[in-house]
């Protein structure tokens, strides 16, 4: 399976906000700083994590994005969700027709097929449901954050 890139970015994300020191607010261009991807990408997975409730953005002289939510309620459903990278139904071309002349035979294989992948869809979601941000950290490092991303952002400049 290959996830896009957004998926990866935004799991990231969520684990530094989790771990800036004192949860402070941090700014999309020393999240893409530190992570060295493009800003304007970033912001737009940040926009999806936003409408999505995972994270929340203040516009201010001392703004920026935080957790919206605990890491231990995010999971990676959450994340998959909140990027719109799920698919929920299922859709056919139809093309049984063109093999099988018998409508009824046609109606059972496009049945099986769509039991199977949403079924598989299903299970893959409620994997991606059992791993927790709060899973990617250590649990000394997330109560109050251990890392100020503003600071090793300047720092590398």
């Amino acid at each position: 399976m290959k996830l896009n890139k957004s998926f990866e970015q935004a799991t990231y994300v969520l684990t530094m906000l989790a771990l800036q020191e004192g949860h402070t607010p941090v700014k999309s261009q020393v999240l893409s700083s530190v992570l060295d991807v493009s800003d304007s990408y970033l912001k737009k997975i940040l926009m999806k994590l936003s409408k999505a409730g995972l994270v929340a953005s203040s516009a201010s002289k001392t703004g920026g994005y935080q957790l919206a939510k605990s890491v231990e309620d995010i999971s990676l459903k959450d994340v998959f969700f909140a990027l719109e990278l799920h698919a929920d139904v299922v859709e056919f071309k139809h093309m049984a027709h063109q093999i099988y002349d018998d409508a009824a035979h046609v109606a059972l294989v496009e049945q099986r097929v769509r039991e199977t992948l949403e079924g598989g869809l299903n299970d893959f979601y409620a994997r991606l449901d059992t791993l927790k941000i709060s899973d990617l950290l250590r649990d000394d490092v997330y109560e109050e954050g251990v890392i100020d991303w503003n600071a090793r952002a300047e720092a590398d400049v």
